[in-house]
């Protein structure tokens, strides 16, 4: 189960298109749920080894 913000590209009936999912196409979405201002995490910390091991990673 991941949890991913992303944009919503089209929809035809039940079908949505989105951009920016980090799923491999075709993977059943169980749930959507509109993003907030006031919800979104603010502050995070981590380690600097994972901003490292993460920045190439929606590189081509």
């Amino acid at each position: 189960m991941g949890v991913t913000c992303c944009a919503i590209e089209s929809g035809h009936g039940c079908e949505l298109t989105v951009v920016g999912l980090d799923a491999v196409s075709g993977t059943p979405v169980t749930d959507l749920k509109p993003t907030m201002a006031e919800f979104r995490a603010v502050n995070i910390k981590q380690p600097e080894w994972v901003s490292r091991l993460v920045s190439e990673y929606f590189q081509p």
